[in-house]
Formats: structure tokens, sequence, C-alpha cells
């Protein structure tokens, strides 16, 4: 079965869960035309044309607020995509009698490329503002005084610039415990984090969200607090065995998130119905 995949929203899921997954697949981006029998892919709320829903119609709603979610649940025909076991569990609740499907995001490291053997000094996030909420100019104060050294980055939208930025990190933090929309929202949560640094061998140390904690219970350190983590991340420097152990159980899990992973879920769609 051919593919088409939709999204108007440029840029980060669009980008991975759209055009990269249409690439891979051989599908079609946005198409205008002759998409009807295809298994169509709608991501983040993109709504059908003419409001008609194809017969093979899944809704991916990958980071969508409330008002993307209704509009969504407003369509009665398509399938439900969610991006973790912890997102299948809350919308099994929302989207009431709807078939929900689990396809994780595929991390960006299509090469498998590997973090190269130094010391871990670099210390860092990629993503949006809420990706690690704390004051950073304090982070890389903390970090500098002993030796370290900050990265922030938060321009994400090209995969190319990801892998980069991975490529020069040594140790990831991830401090999300609220979240901007909604605290429910902490469950529609994905794992991409995790699986971008652990696919070259990057440990993380993490607040435990609910999808982290669930998919990467063993693979990532846990830190309820800044102080924490910054405690967490010197254990990292400071002792060469932890930080071996935990990048090669990061790396490991990461496979599971590997493109040529994730692919054949897209392709098990049809079968499924």
């Amino acid at each position: 079965m051919n593919f088409a995949f939709f999204c108007v929203v440029p840029g980060g899921p669009g980008e991975i869960r759209g055009k990269q997954m249409a690439d891979v697949l051989g599908g079609r981006f946005n198409p205008v035309s002759g998409y009807e029998d295809d298994c169509c892919v709608y991501v983040l709320g993109a709504t059908p044309k003419d409001h008609i829903e194809p017969r093979w119609t899944y809704h991916d709603v990958i980071d969508c607020g409330w008002a993307r979610l209704s509009r969504v649940r407003g369509w009665k025909k398509g399938g439900i995509i969610a991006v973790s076991k912890v997102h299948v569990e809350a919308l099994t609740e929302y989207f009431s009698g709807r078939d929900i499907y689990l396809i994780p995001q595929h991390h960006c490291n299509f090469k498998r490329d590997k973090r190269p053997d130094r010391p871990p000094l670099r210390v860092g996030c990629i993503g949006g503002d809420s990706a690690v909420q704390w004051p950073h100019h304090a982070i890389a104060r903390t970090l500098e005084s002993d030796g370290m050294v900050w990265h922030f980055e938060d321009q994400f939208h090209r995969r190319s610039k990801v892998v980069e930025y991975y490529k020069n990190l040594d140790i990831q933090i991830s401090f999300r415990p609220t979240h901007e929309r909604d605290q429910a929202f902490l469950r529609h949560m994905n794992c991409l984090k995790l699986s971008n640094a652990g696919s070259f061998g990057i440990p993380t140390i993490s607040y435990p969200e609910p999808a982290y904690v669930a998919e990467w219970k063993n693979e990532c350190l846990w830190a309820d607090t800044m102080g924490e983590v910054i405690r967490k991340v010197k254990r990292l420097r400071d002792e060469p065995n932890l930080y071996s152990e935990m990048a090669a159980r990061a790396l490991a899990k990461a496979e599971e998130y590997h493109i040529d992973r994730i692919a054949p879920l897209y392709q098990a769609l049809p079968e499924r119905r």
C-alpha cells in the first residue's frame, strides 16, 4: 500500500513524523490529489481535505494541545497514533472506543554515529524553552566552576543540525517537572530526547517524566531536583565505569527507536485495522 503524510506545521514533529517517514516509506508528503486509496497519516491535527477522511486514515496526535485533540476527536473514522506507552493510556481515555496504535518517534541518528571517546565535560540539551526548566545561566555557572561546559541548543528543526549537536555532547540533561499547557500533558510526552542522545552512546540525567520512566527505567539516571541533576553529572564525569555502563544501556535501548525499527510499524497499520 502507498503512504501519504500530511502536516501543515513546519519542522519538529511534522518533519520527523511526516516528511522523514514519507521519504523512508517511498510515500508522499502533503499531496494534493491521488491519495484517496493510500494509507493517510495526518500529523499534528492536520485536517483531511474537504473534511472527508479517506478509507485508511490515521491521526498522529503527537504534540497536540486541547484544541487540536478536540478537532481530531470530531473525526470518527480514523485510527489514533500515540507516541509512548503512557500516551496510549491517556488517549484511550480521551478517545473512548477508538483504535489506538503505538508508534514511537524515531531518533535522528540514521547512520548510527557514535560519540568520540573523550572526557565527559560537555553537558547540555537541545529543545524548546521548556526543555530544561531552570535558569540556564545558573547551570552554566555551576558547571563552569567545576571545569565543565554548558551547551543548550534551540535550533532543532533540521535533522543534520540535531546530529551535529549530539556529536559534540557528552552528558544530556532533561528537566521538565511541569508542562506549559497543563500537567495532564506530561502523559503526552515522548522519549525522543532519550533516544536521540542514547543513539550516540550519551547518557541522560532527567526528571522522571511518566513516558521516560515507563520505557527507560534502567537506561537513564533520575533526579527530582536540579541539585541532584548536577551531582549526578559530576558522578558521570568522575566515575568512568558508571559513565560506560549508562552509555551502553542507552545505546542498546535507543536501537529500538531507530527508523529501521519504526518504519515497519507504519507498514503494519492497514493489517491491524
